[in-house]
């Protein structure tokens, strides 16, 4: 089984504004392959927009469908001005395009000093600068971070090889699109073998301030509980949020149209602030994932995500929360995705199963919360904190849950996680 990762590198604003034709190739390309998609679809499924998962697509995009997509992208793609080379190679990558709503290029990493082939996408570690050429513009080269390399070099020692690269483009979607952000994607795969489970992580996904716990279960009991993030950081969280609510209120009374130097100072803090807590929250659920996947691999664990369902998700961020509260729900998505996306990169099981923290796992019973977010149950006197009610439903479930994560649960195709 193949596992995809992605690196995506940003393209310096600088670059943006002295390359004006670099944003026009990647919005054109994005249009093209947006169109492309969306005839192909209409023609398999006989709908304009099909909501389809990846397994259902792969099913869909069979060999003898692929004379019907390189026949589409002829007709789409000169009509946005795209060359012959990404006509050429978006042929022969017609899945691909498909998968992605992307064109993609080829590419060719450099580790040392490996003899350049000419390839679209041509990325150097040695000299730590990244090249997009024979693109049907000028050729043009962005300087790779330390820390991009870092990456790089961190999957190789995986034994991944880099596949593909794409020249992306940020899109706010409205009645009115706007494109920005630019950025070249970097496709790396391996190939993993799925590991044998031996015994289970359970992660109770909470709102941040009550914690994301972890329990590791072996042979039907849990043996292990950890709890992120720190404390630390939740109160850095507290302050920041503060911080904004605080600026929120001065910018209000602000008037722009007298004093448009202070209503623009405002919101340049206020943008930095809320920056600021999109890092924190992104640092949270890297390190929170990271950690709980080495957990997996030492133990030879399957990972087993009790989440919030999406609808009540929903009801909690739409309900009469204050901010504070609502802003710590984010960054739960980003954690399931990553956890998947990282499982699947290494071959862990994993499963997302409801392990109800509101129903006794004696009598299967509904228990009322008490003070200090404790549950008890009325009909057989059980009592246990919240977030230790889903560890022993593992624990009593533990047989079943690991014959479940035994089931193939990805799909050979392309799942990408951005880094």
């Amino acid at each position: 089984m193949y596992a995809y990762r992605t690196l995506r590198v940003e393209i310096p604003w600088r670059l943006v504004e002295e390359r004006p034709d670099v944003l026009d190739l990647a919005t054109r390309m994005h249009l093209a392959a947006e169109e492309y998609v969306r005839r192909l679809l209409k023609e398999l499924t006989g709908q304009e927009e099909p909501k389809l998962t990846t397994e259902e697509l792969d099913r869909l995009l069979t060999p003898d469908r692929r004379e019907l997509a390189c026949k589409i992208i002829e007709e789409t793609f000169p009509r946005y001005g795209l060359g012959r080379a990404l006509v050429r190679y978006s042929k022969f990558l017609w899945r691909d395009v498909a998968f992605y709503r992307a064109i993609p290029l080829d590419v060719q990493l450099r580790a040392e000093n490996e003899r350049d082939v000419s390839t679209a996408v041509f990325v150097d570690l040695k000299s730590g600068v990244l090249r997009v050429r024979k693109t049907g513009i000028p050729p043009f080269a962005i300087r790779l971070e330390k820390g991009n390399v870092t990456w790089i070099r961190e999957r190789l020692e995986e034994g991944a090889k880099l596949k593909l690269a794409f020249l992306g483009v940020d899109v706010r979607r409205g009645k009115d699109p706007t494109y920005g952000g630019l950025y070249i994607a970097l496709v790396f795969a391996r190939e993993v073998t799925p590991v044998e489970p031996k015994a289970l992580v359970v992660i109770d996904v909470n709102r941040l301030d009550h914690y994301v716990k972890v329990g590791l279960v072996v042979d039907g009991r849990v043996v292990e509980l950890l709890k992120f993030p720190r404390e630390e950081r939740i109160r850095k969280l507290e302050k920041i949020h503060a911080h904004i609510r605080q600026l929120s209120r001065i910018l209000a009374r602000v008037d722009e149209d007298k004093d448009p130097r202070r209503a623009l100072d405002l919101q340049r803090q206020l943008w930095k602030l809320e920056t600021k807590r999109y890092g924190v929250i992104r640092d949270v659920v890297i390190n929170a994932a990271c950690e709980i996947i080495k957990l997996a691999r030492e133990r030879q664990a399957a990972i087993v995500v009790d989440t919030i369902e999406d609808d009540t998700y929903r009801e909690l961020r739409e309900g009469n929360w204050r901010d504070d509260k609502k802003h710590f729900l984010d960054g739960l998505g980003q954690l399931r995705r990553r956890l998947m996306e990282l499982a699947q990169w290494y071959g862990v099981p994993y499963l997302e199963e409801r392990l109800y923290s509101t129903v006794c796992p004696k009598r299967d019973a509904k228990v009322v919360e008490e003070r200090g977010r404790v549950m008890r149950c009325p009909a057989c006197g059980f009592r246990a904190h919240r977030d230790n009610v889903p560890m022993i439903w593992a624990e009593k479930r533990y047989r079943e849950l690991i014959e479940k994560t035994k089931q193939p649960v990805f799909s050979a195709t392309l799942t990408l996680l951005t880094s």
